[in-house]
């Protein structure tokens, strides 16, 4: 079989189709070129070798990641768009290459998640520099989806809306001990300390997140209120009764997740509340190999019925799920916004091919929320049934966050 002639044939094809949404040209390393949808096109994409297309046909994802980063593919226009297109063929032409399963099974190998396993995984992404990742998060260095009220909120405003809205969600009032499980650059806690007198535990184990959070704790006078510690979340000790963790657990790995959440039993008291903040899937999907290989080694995304059996199985009782996907989509829309604005002094530090890496990641992060199957849950649970007020509307209505 010409693998390369099938590959132009299915791409023109889906190019085709999704002309109505995005007009585009593609150009082969031949010179010849051909026209989708209506002029001037959105987006134009040049084929600089043969073998992209082989590579491309075997793994869309990989093949195309790996090219984009290497100058075999270049792109005119705005490249959200092209990840719409391939949003678009993986919605239409719903396959998994024999390719991919093995690149998959490798990278999840080669990437285990055990105590010294995570430490490297973690370090590997987030330890990439504190000033880099300040180049593009809100002065908070809040690294997951935020909260919108309002379409015209700041990135820092929502950020804040984010953490009230958590606080409200488990109840948060003077004296609780609440424990954050991955607690990044200690956002969470420094928010809820200034919102009530809390005793707080955060765990990381980024060192450069670790060294972050406790001078900011440090500087805001909050180190008799809340300490984060440099730990595995496994090696935690005490008892909480309140629990969050925000965007730490796609980085705990499918075969972990019920040491996961056996530790919560554990640490929790009865009668605790806790809310699982996580990005995954409506239905198991497999994990994005280029993502996995070239941006979060060691990431898993679960579908929310695993979560749900999961809890179950623990005997954590569900109380609320909610889907914050068009959040995301919009926090990432600001993420891009102020990494390009901020591409010269990203420059100062890093290549081409690492720019061009995390422009690919963080685009194909906003298309998969914008127009993919990847989604934002927010799930509240409890260690035994608990009593809470009837009406929710005290979550939602009448607050403000404290910025």
């Amino acid at each position: 079989m010409n693998t390369t002639r099938e590959f132009q044939k299915f791409i023109e094809q889906a190019l085709e189709e999704a002309s109505k949404e995005v007009s585009s040209q593609i150009t082969y390393w031949d010179g010849t070129t051909k026209h989708f949808g209506s002029e001037p096109h959105k987006i134009s994409i040049k084929i600089n070798a043969k073998n992209v297309l082989e590579d491309l046909f075997s793994d869309l994802s990989l093949g195309f990641g790996e090219h984009y980063v290497s100058q075999n593919i270049e792109v005119t226009g705005n490249l959200k768009d092209l990840l719409y297109l391939e949003n678009f063929i993986k919605k239409n032409n719903i396959r998994v290459p024999a390719k991919t399963k093995l690149a998959i099974a490798v990278n999840k190998l080669s990437n285990i998640n055990s105590k010294k396993g995570a430490k490297k995984n973690i370090s590997y992404h987030y330890d990439l520099g504190n000033d880099f990742f300040g180049l593009f998060l809100d002065k908070s260095y809040t690294y997951s989806c935020a909260y919108f009220k309002t379409p015209d909120d700041s990135l820092e405003t929502a950020q804040n809306n984010k953490y009230e809205l958590i606080c409200r969600k488990i109840y948060l009032k003077d004296n609780d001990k609440v424990v954050d499980v991955g607690c990044g650059f200690g956002g969470f806690l420094i928010y809820a300390a200034k919102r009530n007198n809390i005793k707080g535990l955060g765990c990381t184990i980024s060192k450069n997140q670790y060294e972050f959070a406790k001078q900011r704790i440090k500087e805001e006078g909050l180190s008799d209120k809340i300490e984060v510690v440099y730990e595995d979340y496994r090696n935690l000790t005490g008892t909480f009764n309140k629990f969050v963790s925000i965007g730490a657990y796609e980085h705990i790995g499918k075969n972990y997740a019920d040491v996961f959440f056996s530790k919560l039993k554990a640490i929790l008291e009865s009668g605790a509340l806790g809310l699982l903040h996580t990005i995954g899937h409506n239905e198991p999907l497999p994990t994005d190999p280029w993502t996995l290989k070239y941006i979060f080694p060691g990431g898993y995304l679960p579908s929310l019925e695993e979560l749900v059996k999961r809890l179950r199985k623990k005997k954590f009782y569900i109380i609320d799920i909610e889907n914050l996907r068009p959040h995301y989509a919009k926090t990432i829309e600001h993420w891009i916004e102020h990494f390009e604005k901020n591409i010269g002094k990203v420059k100062q530090t890093f290549d081409e091919k690492f720019i061009r890496m995390w422009r690919l990641y963080l685009n194909g992060a906003y298309a998969s929320f914008k127009w993919g199957d990847t989604q934002l849950y927010q799930i509240v649970f409890s260690k035994g049934q608990i009593q809470i007020p009837l009406y929710r509307g005290q979550i939602y209505n009448n607050w403000k966050a404290n910025v």
